[in-house]
């Protein structure tokens, strides 16, 4: 055993000896690292250093540029997935991450976390305040942090004064709206207007600063002083078109944007028209609008209600495709779906999406799903126990004809192409759903004596023999 302690102490000494004289070795010695016969240099071990980050950099900016395209397009979900594939610990551009999650958070009505994101110290400093201060300031408001906005607002509006092509305008009121500062606002909408109604750009950020404070009527009012080459701009006078609309003037509101056809103008006409039960003009107006501009919420949130009304099914099929509010539930959007295709009398479709749905819903869908199940199912045809289960749950949901339905499958083999053959199943000609929900006068029912009780009670007596007392 000591022997064995001996040798792992000289093979310990011997291993040390070496490590020691290359301590000792020259500096320029030091800058070589052997490694199984190859010699890398402290700059190549710089240079393939370099690399990988280059490469991690190239990465993390084709990551923001696809958040940032996501973010324009609507889809924060998918920009904050690209976002999240950035590393918090290592990436050089994690305070333009920072900014840009703190946009989604803004968007999303998630003020909080946008504040939180703004707060970090890797963005909020002095090398990102111009970037990052404009930002802050609308969360402050968007909270009501009075305090905050007045801490904020002189040095922010200082230092971006420069890239504001209108004074600040919509800025300076809303700060002004925020920190109740009446007079201020007074001011900027009211009195001090010349210079604001002396430009095209600056007159349409008026009126529609007035439109988002509902002071419409009170600018309508002061409208003669735009000078008449303000009048050449469509778009001002879609401005106050809308707010003409807005104020019940209908008739001067359509003559601002009669020789108009821009999605806008579009849109206030069909808001006219339907406002006159004239259902017709106005899916058409809401159309062209459309064709203008597919994805116009506005128009959409009209024309699929209107498309119903009409029965427009394959309009209301496609314009259902180009909805692109990601904040409304995506079942919703695919139920309404499956009632434009049961319309359209296409039920294999209906069916599948229904299939769907249902695994959406965790099989677990509402009563107006269940409803739609029944039917489809009943007139595809399917598998019998399938068809009745769906009535069934359509009927504990308290829907009578689904109870109805429900019942008649105990009486048909297969009630789906009973209902469809072209003979008639019921030859009563008086007895329709008209005669069922008439009032009908209650008789009483007249009982048919087949034996007179006298008669019994006779034969009974002669069979009971009373002694005399």
């Amino acid at each position: 055993m000591k022997a064995l302690y001996v040798l792992l102490f000289l093979s310990l000494l011997v291993g040390f000896i070496p490590m020691k004289a290359h301590a000792q070795a020259n500096e320029d010695e030091l800058k070589e690292i052997i490694l199984e016969g190859e010699e890398y240099s402290l700059d190549a071990l710089t240079e393939t250093n370099q690399i990988k980050d280059n490469n991690q950099r190239q990465v993390d900016l084709y990551n923001l540029q696809k958040a940032k395209f996501k973010m324009i397009s609507g889809d924060l979900k998918l920009a904050e997935f690209f976002l999240g594939r950035i590393s918090e610990k290592e990436s050089a551009v994690m305070a333009i991450k920072k900014r840009y999650l703190a946009m989604i958070y803004f968007v999303q009505g998630r003020f909080d976390k946008s504040i939180k994101e703004l707060d970090d110290p890797k963005v909020n400093n002095n090398n990102y305040f111009i970037q990052n201060c404009l930002l802050r300031l609308i969360n402050f408001m968007a909270v009501n942090d009075v305090a905050a906005i007045n801490r904020e607002k002189q040095s922010c509006q200082f230092y971006t004064m420069k890239f504001s092509k209108n004074d600040q305008f919509w800025l300076d009121s809303m700060i002004k709206l925020k920190t109740n500062d009446v007079q201020g606002l007074k001011k900027n909408m009211l009195t001090d207007i010349e210079y604001t109604i002396s430009d095209d750009e600056m007159s349409k950020l008026w009126l529609k600063t007035g439109l988002y404070l509902n002071k419409e009527k009170d600018l309508l009012n002061l409208i003669s002083l735009l000078p008449e080459s303000s009048y050449q701009s469509k778009k001002l006078r879609e401005i106050i078109a809308f707010m003409y609309l807005r104020s019940g003037d209908s008739k001067k509101a359509l003559a601002f944007v009669d020789d108009i056809d821009s999605a806008n103008a579009e849109n206030i006409k069909g808001n006219i028209n339907l406002a006159n039960k004239e259902y017709e003009l106005a899916f058409g107006h809401f159309r062209l609008a459309l064709q203008k501009k597919q994805d116009s919420q506005n128009s959409l949130e009209r024309a699929i209600p209107l498309s119903w009304l009409l029965n427009q099914w394959a309009d209301g099929l496609s314009m259902l495709n180009n909805i692109s509010n990601k904040s409304l539930d995506p079942r919703n959007s695919q139920a309404l779906k499956i009632a434009f295709l049961i319309r359209e009398k296409r039920f294999v479709e209906a069916q599948r999406e229904l299939t769907l749905l249902k695994i959406a819903f965790k099989n677990e869908p509402p009563f107006e799903v269940n409803i739609m199940d029944s039917y489809v199912n009943l007139i595809v045809g399917s598998e019998k126990r399938k068809a009745e289960e769906t009535a069934e749950k359509s009927c504990k949901s308290f829907d009578g004809m689904s109870c109805w339905i429900s019942l008649q499958y105990i009486q048909w083999e297969n009630l789906g192409k009973t209902i469809q053959r072209d003979e008639a199943t019921y030859t009563d000609k008086t007895l329709s759903l008209d005669s069922l929900k008439e009032k009908k006068t209650i008789e009483p029912l007249v009982e048919a004596k087949s034996i007179d009780q006298s008669d019994i009670e006779e034969l009974d007596g002669e069979t009971i023999k009373i002694s005399p007392q």
